[in-house]
């Protein structure tokens, strides 16, 4: 069985705005399509992306023999020199020996106990940022979900506070290299952006070893594991990812949530009294997924679905699509609070499940909670970013009574 050769519309503003029928289409024709810009096979149904999620077969970390076709368009992280200072040991880009020993250290510095200490400090914030607004119009993302997710992550990393803005700035900024396609701007922006926070962070690295407090980059200096210590650039990587993964994502799924709320004529306020909030979070992770693909590097020639993937042929998992698959979801158009499955892709799995899984669902599980004792209205249709990668909007006007 061939594969399909598609040019995915990655920058068409229609599909952006709603991908979810496109993908549809590509389910039903191939469970791999090929991208003739990108060079990647895109694997398009639950099940496969699931697998390959668990799969010891397939790398996040670009194998030693591959070698890049001359019609990729995607960009080289290591092409820019600080982007891949604050990469090189991102847990995501690892594998094998290496990754364990980083995510075993790291993990240890993140227990369940001390994100769960963070709850007080997350619900005053979000309370106090609600009671802030114009109720008549404000901007769910500017006005609430950025200052709320990057004070929660400057409180679990040990930032000081005056220097919020500049990380926010900084993931902004980051975060436009994991695009399928990145303009020679947005890279020139991100690279500047990588700099002043590898240098910010050497900085606070020295300070939190001479003067350690009880936030997570002290944590991340001082643990060990048989005489094994984390590295600075290690502690960077590790910060630059749970930054965009922790603040990001967070932001990005409480837009889109809201928006999926009121876009379907569900009512926000008490919500979460007529369903258990649990399974509001993860309905509507998977119904809109603030991240829509993963890329990854065949290790050895295997088949997905009777379709042959030869050796260093490069994939990328649509997080997306998969969460919107007939197959494993019975009406998956539909948002329904009563699924018995809950099983989404967007947290990952295996060794690369997210390591801050549990971090994302208490803030989201405070921020909804404050937000569903209103009855939230959208002033206009939102706009989307412009990204497919990275899922969000650029700004939601909403009323609350």
């Amino acid at each position: 069985m061939g594969i399909p050769e598609i040019t995915f519309p990655n920058e068409d503003i229609e599909f952006i705005k709603d991908p979810y029928p496109y993908l549809k289409d590509l389910r039903d024709e191939s469970p791999i399509h090929y991208d003739k810009l990108s060079g990647l096979n895109l694997v398009t149904h639950f099940e496969n992306v699931k697998d390959i999620q668990k799969s010891k077969n397939f790398s996040s970390s670009e194998p030693t023999g591959y070698v890049k076709k001359s019609k990729e368009s995607l960009i080289n992280p290591k092409n820019y020199d600080y982007f891949w200072k604050t990469e090189e040991f991102n847990l995501l880009n690892l594998e094998g020996n290496i990754h364990d020993e980083l995510r075993g250290l790291v993990a240890k510095a993140f227990l369940n106990r001390q994100v769960q200490e963070l709850k007080p400090f997350m619900e005053e914030k979000s309370s106090e940022l609600l009671n802030g607004v114009n109720n008549d119009k404000f901007d769910l993302l500017a006005d609430y979900a950025q200052p709320y997710s990057i004070a929660v992550i400057g409180e679990l990393l040990g930032v000081p506070q005056v220097d919020y803005d500049k990380f926010l700035y900084w993931s902004h900024a980051i975060v436009k290299m994991y695009d399928l396609k990145v303009s020679d701007e947005s890279a020139s922006e991100a690279e500047a952006a990588a700099k002043e926070f590898y240098v910010y962070m050497n900085n606070l690295i020295d300070e939190k070893n001479k003067n350690p407090q009880n936030d997570m980059i002290s944590r991340l200096s001082q643990v060990s594991e048989n005489d094994q210590k984390l590295t600075k650039d290690q502690i960077i990587c590790t910060v630059i990812l749970l930054l965009n993964a922790g603040h990001e994502a967070t932001v990005n799924t409480i837009g889109n949530s809201i928006v999926a709320l009121l876009q379907n004529n569900i009512p926000t306020k008490n919500l979460d009294r007529d369903h258990d909030i649990k399974n509001i979070i993860e309905e509507l992770i998977r119904w809109d997924s603030p991240l829509q693909f993963f890329q990854r590097w065949v290790l050895e020639e295997t088949e997905i679905s009777g379709i042959k993937l030869p050796k260093y042929s490069k994939i990328a998992i649509l997080l997306g699509s998969a969460n919107r698959d007939e197959e494993a979801f019975e009406d998956p158009e539909k948002i329904n609070f009563q699924r018995s499955n809950l099983n989404h892709t967007s947290f990952g799995g295996g060794v690369h499940y997210c390591l801050g899984a549990h971090l994302a669902r208490l803030e989201l599980e405070v921020s909804f909670k404050n937000l569903f004792q209103n009855n939230i209205s959208l002033n206009e249709d939102p706009k989307r970013t412009g990204a497919f990668g990275i899922r969000g909007f650029k700004e939601i006007s909403i009323s609350i009574s």
